[in-house]
C-alpha cells in the first residue's frame, strides 16, 4: 500500500485511486442544502438569508484560502494539504450534532467558517495534481472523473443528510463523518507532486534564462466565466429545498433527491466529457451555458418535484461540462509551475458561487417581490444567457491548446 508512483513517474491504479479520493470530500460543503427549509424552522427568528448563509460561508472563507494552499502547495506538499484540509473540514462540520438545543444560529455560522478552511486547503489538491502529474486525453478524463466522483458523492452526503434531518434538525451534521474514509484512502495511496512540479521548474532554470513565467491574463476570464456559470447551477441547488418547501411540493428527504439530480448529471457529464470536447471544441462553453438557460426553465415552472428534478439534472450537466471545460483549458495555458496557484483560483470560483447563492436569492426576491422564491430563476436565467451570447460570439481557443513544456 505505497503512494509511490511506477518507475518512469506513470501513476498507479493506486495512485490514481489515492488522488481521485480527494473528490469524494469535496461537496462536504453542501451537506446541509437539504436541511436549511429544517434549520429555518428551528432557528424561527433567524431570517432566510443568515440560515443560508450556513451553506454558503464555506465558500467565501475558502476563496482565500484556496488561493494560499495553492501557491504553497509546491513547498509544503500536496499530500500534507490534503489530509490537514479534509481533517479540519471533517471534524468541523460534524460538531454541530453535539449541541441539539442551541438557539444561537452564530454556533453554526462558526462550524461552517472552520469547514470553509479545510475545504480552501484541500480543495486545489485534486485538480492541481491531476494537471500536474498528467497531461493530454488522461487529464481530460482524469479531471472529468474527478468531478463525477465528487457529484456522486454529492449524492451520498445530500441523501444521508437529508433523511437524516427527518430525526432531527442536527443529525444532518453526522454526515460530515463519511469524509474520514476518503482522507484514510489518500493517506495510504496519493502520490506527492511536490517534486514533479520543483523538477519542471527546475529544468526550465537549467536550459534559460528567464523571469518566471506570467500568468496569462486570460485566466481571469476563465475565472470569472466559471464563476457566473457555477454560480447559476449551485443558486438553484442552495434554494431548492427552500423552495420547494414554499410551493409545498417536498420535504427535507424529497429535496435532497431532487437536489441529488444535479450529481447525476454531473456524473454523466464526467464519462462523456472527453467526447464533448472532441465534439464542441472551442464552442463548448457556449453550448454550456445554453443548456444551463434550458435546466433553468423546468425549475422555473415545475408543478411538481419531478419537473424540477429534470432541471436540476441538465443544470448538473451542463454546469460540470463548464466548470471542467474551463479548468482544462486553464491547464493548457498555464506554465508548469504557475498551474498549483492557478488551480487555487479556478476552486476558489467553485467555492464562492455557494457564497454569493443566498444574496443573489434574496436581492431576486427584492428585485421582483411579486414572484417570492421564484423570482431567483428569472435573474439566473439571464445570467445564463449573457455567458452563452458571450460563450458563442467568442470560442474559447485555450480549450484546444497545447499544454506548456
Amino acid at each position: 500500500m505505497s503512494s509511490h508512483m511506477k518507475s518512469g513517474g506513470s501513476l498507479s491504479t493506486m495512485n490514481v485511486i489515492g488522488i481521485l479520493a480527494l473528490f469524494c470530500t469535496m461537496s462536504e460543503f453542501a451537506i446541509l442544502t437539504p436541511s436549511i427549509a429544517a434549520f429555518s424552522h428551528h432557528f424561527a427568528d433567524t431570517d432566510i438569508t443568515t440560515i443560508m448563509l450556513a451553506n454558503s460561508i464555506t465558500g467565501i472563507v475558502s476563496v482565500p484560502v484556496s488561493i494560499i494552499s495553492g501557491a504553497l502547495l509546491p513547498k509544503v506538499g500536496f499530500k500534507p494539504a490534503a489530509i490537514v484540509g479534509i481533517l479540519i473540514m471533517t471534524v468541523g462540520g460534524a460538531y454541530p450534532f453535539l449541541m441539539p438545543d442551541i438557539t444561537d444560529y452564530n454556533l453554526i455560522i462558526f462550524s461552517r467558517v472552520i469547514v470553509g478552511i479545510g475545504l480552501g486547503i484541500m480543495f486545489p489538491v485534486g485538480n492541481a495534481s491531476i494537471i500536474a502529474l498528467c497531461e493530454g486525453e488522461q487529464r481530460s478524463r482524469l479531471l472529468g472523473l474527478g468531478i463525477t466522483i465528487q457529484f456522486v458523492f454529492n449524492i451520498i452526503y445530500t441523501t444521508v443528510a437529508g433523511y437524516l434531518t427527518e430525526i432531527g434538525w442536527n443529525y444532518s451534521f453526522l454526515a460530515y463523518l463519511i469524509g474520514f474514509v476518503p482522507m484514510i484512502i489518500a493517506l495510504l495511496w496519493m502520490p506527492e507532486a511536490k517534486n514533479i512540479v520543483r523538477a519542471k521548474l527546475a529544468d526550465q532554470v537549467k536550459t534559460q534564462t528567464v523571469a518566471k513565467p506570467k500568468i496569462p491574463r486570460s485566466i481571469t476570464g476563465y475565472a470569472l466565466f466559471a464563476l457566473a456559470a457555477w454560480t447559476c447551477v449551485v443558486t438553484v441547488q442552495v434554494v431548492t429545498s427552500s423552495v420547494l418547501d414554499w410551493r409545498g411540493l417536498a420535504g427535507p428527504g424529497e429535496a435532497a433527491l431532487v437536489i441529488n439530480c444535479c450529481g447525476i448529471g454531473t456524473i454523466l457529464c464526467g464519462v462523456l466529457f472527453p467526447y464533448l470536447v472532441r465534439w464542441f471544441k472551442t464552442r463548448l462553453f457556449g453550448i454550456s451555458a445554453a443548456f444551463i438557460v434550458i435546466g433553468l426553465i423546468p425549475c422555473l415552472l415545475a408543478p411538481s418535484s419531478v419537473v424540477y428534478a429534470l432541471g436540476v439534472f441538465i443544470l448538473g450537466f451542463a454546469g460540470s461540462a463548464f466548470f471542467t471545460a474551463a479548468q482544462n483549458a486553464t491547464g493548457n495555458i498555464t506554465p508548469p509551475e504557475r498551474i498549483p496557484f492557478v488551480s487555487g483560483i479556478m476552486t476558489s470560483m467553485m467555492n464562492l458561487g455557494p457564497f454569493l447563492a443566498p444574496y443573489v436569492f434574496s436581492s431576486s426576491m427584492l428585485l421582483l417581490p411579486a414572484m417570492g422564491f421564484d423570482a431567483v430563476f428569472p435573474v439566473l436565467i439571464v445570467t445564463a444567457l449573457v455567458v452563452c451570447v458571450i460563450g458563442l460570439a467568442h470560442p474559447m481557443r485555450a480549450l484546444m491548446a497545447t499544454k506548456p513544456e
